[in-house]
């Protein structure tokens, strides 16, 4: 199998860099919208003594300013854009050990290194305002590592075995995996926001219908539905199952097609043709995120 560090240095960075980033974006939209929950639960119960008024100043500015940090780091975008890079090293890689087009068999692996190198450089060139976000101690490890020379040295048949174990099923399974995940926790949210909707209506009813009591908590039901919506954005549950979903199938049909291939060409071929489903689900999903 493929263990993280058998992958390229730059790889691992931009793998790294992704990983951190959407961390970072999702403690900011969690911590922003309890923020604006608590603002809104001081608004119910009234502010009457001076140290709740600054307790709802300190909530608003600091909802104000973590909006702002949000927008000033843009850290979806370095989500994104560096799981883009990773994923791209990513299938140069397998193309690279598989001796698929543009990394196909010769008298000399040099060239064929220096081709990967400089598919590499050009990662590099056309995301270059991300380098700062890619260095560290990892960026002095090997880009060519001995486990890529290793199995590109096996037999066209072992190589074969190796991608539909390691490439193709366990690709095929995340998909599936996470398609139902995204799908599982939609639902979740999408209730969550209609229970918060629901609850806000009828304590907006309550409040008319009882207008001595002053403590009904409708704003604080509507600020925590707007802070559902949020999440169900940030985290795009519905966008993400039908993509997942569609590329496991996909991996799914081509997987079928490795039965018949039967010589080194033959498996170049295939792998080209894998490999653009892989890479064609994160450029569509990239160009998504760019068109909101």
């Amino acid at each position: 199998m493929m263990e993280e560090a058998d992958y390229p240095a730059l790889y691992r960075a931009a793998n790294s860099a992704s990983m951190e980033a959407q961390k970072r974006y999702l403690t900011f939209v969690r911590a922003y919208s309890a923020l604006l929950i608590l603002a809104a639960g001081l608004g119910v119960y009234g502010i009457q003594e001076k140290r709740a008024a600054i307790a709802a100043a300190l909530l608003i500015i600091g909802s104000i300013f973590l909006s702002v940090v949000m927008l000033l780091r843009r850290d979806e975008d370095v989500w994104y854009r560096a799981r883009a890079v990773a994923e791209s090293i990513k299938t140069s890689c397998w193309r690279f050990m598989m001796k698929a087009d543009p990394y196909l068999e010769t008298e000399d692996v040099r060239e064929v290194k220096s081709r990967f190198r400089a598919r590499l450089k050009s990662i590099l060139k056309e995301h270059k305002d991300l380098s700062h976000h890619l260095g560290g101690p990892i960026s002095e490890e090997k880009q060519i590592t001995e486990r890529m020379c290793e199995i590109r040295g096996l037999q066209w048949g072992e190589r074969a075995k190796f991608y539909r174990q390691h490439r193709i099923d366990e690709q095929r399974s995340w998909y599936a995996k996470k398609s139902a995940w995204n799908r599982r926790h939609g639902t979740i949210w999408l209730s969550v926001l209609i229970a918060c909707q629901s609850l806000a209506v009828v304590f907006v009813i309550m409040r008319v219908a009882y207008p001595s009591w002053g403590y009904w908590p409708s704003e604080v039901f509507v600020v925590a539905a707007g802070s559902a919506l949020t999440w169900i954005q940030a985290k795009r549950f519905r966008e993400l199952a039908a993509a997942y979903a569609l590329t496991a199938h996909e991996v799914g049909v081509v997987r079928g097609e490795l039965e018949g291939v039967d010589s080194e060409n033959q498996l170049a071929a295939f792998v080209s043709d894998s490999e653009n489903v892989f890479s064609r689900e994160h450029t569509q999903w990239l160009a998504r995120k760019d068109a909101v």
